[in-house]
């Protein structure tokens, strides 16, 4: 709720703090955003102390950040404002008039503050955007159009698309608006997305707290191929971007990332459109903002209704986190209203079109084997698509892994893979836990990871936060910096060795670079295994530690698959702060149903399926396939579907599915295709999502109620050893009608069809 905190800031009550002379203010005194004003609700409306108002419930919304105009230094910073800019940030417009009337001749920012600094000359750091009380009063709002015609080209945005980018003029009518070149740099959004720990403490350890780095996602991308910024030995020009030309790019069939803004090496042109009611079609940066999160969004839905208020959202109880009694609901988070939720949200679908096109998965082996002998595999795992670790953002359970598994398609049974890294053998790597287990990667931690977590014996990419105790916590607020440079006291200092504190605030910390790879912010962490964004070399893992064990009496032939899998939120960190949010049955455990975790025999629902917590979302899946001994496929390639033929009252954002006996190639969006009831063509991508799974994704995320779509594949299909058959296959089903709940099953099994 930003808004609700400007709104406690008392304007009176700014000074400059001495020594320092840096603006200061406190909030107001009766301010607890978190209070529950006798509700048992925290977070509870209180609309005389401008707490929880609809403008707060309604979180970032447009007016924060066009209103942002300029930046400040936060605590514990990393990257310097600009001492001495040669333009300003921003000339403030005083008075009761338009900032075109009050500043006529600099009503438009065109230049960056101090053009030969990494960081442009902006503050870098969670909160260190300034927003323009005029902007908010008046109102004026900043963005990428110009409030006067220029006739100018904006060269900068030209570098991405490679095509002349002319100045565009807002049209006035509704409000004024300005061009802010901030709102136009990944600096606006370091904003939220650089987060440091402030708090000037030591944890319970006695270790310092201040300075942790809880996120670093704009400073990830500051050294990647993508960032435009001086002294970036990495820049690549042909792959210019900030977060807006990446993010703000994806749309309806567009993921919005590296691997999908490119053809054949050139940048696609983009967005354009009328974006407003009879507005003029013009080059325009989408508003869905999608990450990788396509859980929260489902949880909770829309923010916002059809008339711009706050949609229903579960409500937090203040009696959570309150027992000791790891079996009462209270010891984790609690939340009442379980079931208000605002409207079906395209974004969960969009997050899953970006995960998509992330990564680069190639998966090697023999092709060939013997009855009784083992098959070593190389899988190599690149993050090619964003521009930053991935995962990025906080080490609160993110995580990604790799799975493996080998499938006797003669026998349909599953084989043993052996890890040459923990000397085990397993029926396939990476499913979920069934039972709740220590953490095996830490042994001395005694670090119990509940029924429902990734498989801790797979490789993962993830970062884990310690107190400084060599364990991990989920208590970032506690978290300990475990290569900060501190004094004998404790404290972090800067490099002429000052402690950072109301005399020195502008210091920067130092972090030691204790592996040597020029990262100093992954050693803050007790481990970071995420892969770094290209051209790091860190941004691909290569594994070599896998063999399938192939039994004597194999059928074959033997299919092997490898899959990235991703959960925006993992067991840990869903029980503990999202409590029955995701255990939604009070059992203490999650059931997820999918990758072979528990289950209590409630069937998935969702896109992706999950019945309980986070759903593991299929990233990118490879297969191939090893002849044994004189092994030869048996008939033609079998196919199921989802939705089955005649299918009724599906859900509206199915994704479509077919299951295959072997793995094939020759599924495309121009093979596999679906049509609406007036046999309408439906814009559509796939891609493989299981062993033996392929799925076709509706661009339009949700299809039209009550419908009836004829799903097709009409192509050639090819088994791995070139053998191709024309393969047609059509069937039906029909839509749920609006608002009315569909069914079905949404799993991804595993391995694949048993052929007839």
């Amino acid at each position: 709720m930003p808004s609700n905190y400007v709104d406690n800031v008392p304007l009176h009550e700014v000074i400059a703090d001495r020594p320092s002379g840096l603006e200061h203010a406190r909030l107001s005194a009766d301010f607890n955003p978190t209070s529950d004003a006798g509700t048992g609700i925290a977070f509870a409306p209180y609309e005389r102390h401008f707490r929880n108002t609809e403008s707060g419930k309604a979180g970032v919304f447009c007016a924060i950040c066009h209103s942002i105009a300029a930046t400040r230094d936060t605590p514990y910073h990393t990257l310097a404002r600009a001492a001495s800019a040669a333009a300003p940030e921003y000339v403030p417009a005083r008075g009761t008039a338009s900032r075109a009337q009050l500043v006529p001749e600099r009503q438009d920012i065109f230049d960056v503050p101090d053009a030969s600094a990494p960081n442009l000359g902006y503050a870098v750091g969670a909160g260190s955007f300034r927003l323009s009380p005029h902007a908010i009063g008046f109102p004026d709002r900043f963005g990428p159009l110009t409030a006067a015609f220029t006739g100018k080209r904006d060269f900068y945005i030209e570098g991405v698309f490679r095509t002349m980018m002319a100045y565009e003029q807002v049209d006035s009518s509704k409000h004024h608006g300005y061009h802010e070149v901030l709102l136009t740099r990944s600096e606006l959004c370091a904003g939220c997305h650089d987060v440091t720990n402030p708090l000037t403490i030591a944890n319970g350890l006695g270790k310092w707290v201040g300075g942790f780095p809880i996120e670093r996602t704009y400073t990830e991308w500051l050294g990647s191929r993508y960032a435009d910024r001086p002294g970036n030995r990495n820049f690549d020009p042909a792959f210019k971007r900030d977060c807006q030309t990446c993010h703000m790019q994806q749309d309806y069939g567009q993921a919005g990332t590296a691997q999908s803004l490119y053809h054949d090496g050139a940048p696609q042109e983009p967005l354009r459109g009328a974006v407003a009611t009879d507005g003029a079609e013009r080059p325009y940066f989408s508003h869905h903002f999608v990450g990788g999160n396509s859980y929260i969004p489902r949880v909770i839905g829309a923010s916002m209704d059809a008339l711009g208020a706050a949609g229903p959202y579960p409500k937090l109880s203040v009696f959570s986190f309150t027992s000791a009694d790891e079996r009462s609901p209270y010891h984790n988070a609690y939340w009442t209203d379980t079931e208000s939720r605002g409207a079906a949200a395209q974004q969960a679908r969009l997050a899953w079109d970006r995960l998509r096109h992330v990564l680069d998965l190639e998966i090697l082996g023999p092709l060939t084997a013997t009855p009784g002998s083992r098959a070593p595999l190389t899988i190599r795992v690149t993050n090619s698509g964003s521009g930053h670790k991935f995962p990025t953002g906080f080490p609160e359970g993110r995580v990604a892994w790799v799975a493996v598994r080998a499938f006797d398609l003669g026998s349909g049974r599953e084989l043993e893979i052996f890890d040459a890294i923990w000397k085990r053998t397993s029926r396939g790597v990476g499913g979920l836990t069934r039972e709740a287990m220590r953490d095996p990667t830490l042994p001395g931690c005694r670090w119990m990871l509940p029924a429902g977590s990734p498989d801790p014996y797979a490789v993962h990419f993830k970062s884990v936060a310690t107190l400084g105790d060599g364990c991990p916590t989920l208590d970032l607020t506690y978290a300990h910096a475990a290569n900060l440079v501190v004094n004998r006291g404790g404290q972090p200092i800067d490099q002429q060795g000052n402690p950072i504190d109301r005399d020195h605030p502008r210091g920067l910390p130092q972090f030691r670079d204790r592996d040597g790879d020029g990262d100093i912010f992954d050693d803050a962490f007790l481990s970071d295994t995420r892969l770094d964004p290209l051209p790091h070399a860190g941004a691909t893992r290569v594994l070599d530690r896998y063999t399938v064990l192939i039994p004597a009496d194999v059928a074959g032939p033997v299919a092997v698959t490898a899959t990235v899998y991703y959960q925006s939120i993992e067991a840990i960190a869903a029980l503990k702060l999202l409590g029955n949010l995701a255990d939604t049955d009070l059992d203490f455990r999650l059931e997820p149903c999918v990758l072979g975790g528990r289950c209590d025999g409630r069937i998935p629902s969702s896109e992706p399926a999950v019945a309980e917590g986070s759903p593991p979302v299929p990233m990118e899946v490879r297969s191939r396939v090893i002849r044994v001994g004189r092994s030869e496929p048996r008939g033609e390639v079998a196919i199921a579907t989802y939705p089955a033929p005649d299918a009724a009252d599906v859900y509206r954002d199915a994704v479509v599915k077919v299951f295959l006996s072997a793995p094939c190639s020759g599924l495309d969006a121009t093979t596999f295709t679906l049509r609406d009831g007036g046999g309408a063509f439906v814009p559509a991508s796939v891609d493989q999502i299981g062993d033996g799974t392929w799925a076709l994704f509706p661009h339009q995320v949700f299809l039209k109620a009550n419908e009836t779509y004829t799903a097709r594949i009409d192509g050639r299909l090819c088994r791995f050893d070139g053998h191709c058959t024309s393969t047609r296959r059509v069937w039906r089903f029909t839509t749920a009608p609006m608002d009315a709940a569909g069914k079905g099953d949404t799993r991804v099994p595993p391995g694949f069809v048993r052929g007839r």
